[in-house]
């Protein structure tokens, strides 16, 4: 008698502790959180995002891991690089596609400050579109040689 109720006790208790577990994995997933940082940019990709929106939101991503990183600095420019290839499973994939956008114009010339009025006021649009006449250029001056 005392072993069937040992066991049911011990059943009693693993589904009290996975019921605890669905119900926090639910207040989760109710609080939009899903595991996943709360960014401010814009759902879908957009071309019209500016630099510095992308800078804000991963200022606030490093306030909110209390990394103390600060903007233009080393451990900035490594941060960024980590964006472009390490896996951030806290980020959703538009804020990746985003964050790496930012790296990729902040890493791409060594001079740049984030603060630069010619950096931080553009978008990705117009950047693309910059680096796609200049590499267009690029191939008409190949083709006329």
């Amino acid at each position: 008698m005392k072993r069937k109720l040992s066991i049911l006790s011990a059943v009693i208790c693993v589904l009290g502790l996975m019921l605890t577990g669905c119900t926090k994995e639910t207040e989760k997933a109710d609080n939009g959180t899903s595991g996943y940082y709360n960014s401010s940019l814009p759902e879908t990709f957009s071309y019209d995002v500016t630099i510095e929106q992308i800078g804000e939101d991963i200022d606030q991503y490093i306030d909110e891991h209390d990394m103390g990183i600060k903007r233009d600095t080393e451990e900035y420019a490594e941060f960024l690089n980590e964006f472009c290839f390490s896996d951030f499973s806290d980020l959703t994939d538009t804020t990746k596609r985003f964050y790496e956008a930012y790296a990729s114009v902040y890493l791409s010339d060594p001079t740049v400050q984030s603060t630069d009025d010619a950096f931080a006021d553009r978008t990705i649009g117009e950047i693309r579109q910059e680096n796609q006449e200049a590499s267009n250029k690029i191939i008409e001056a190949a083709e006329d040689k």
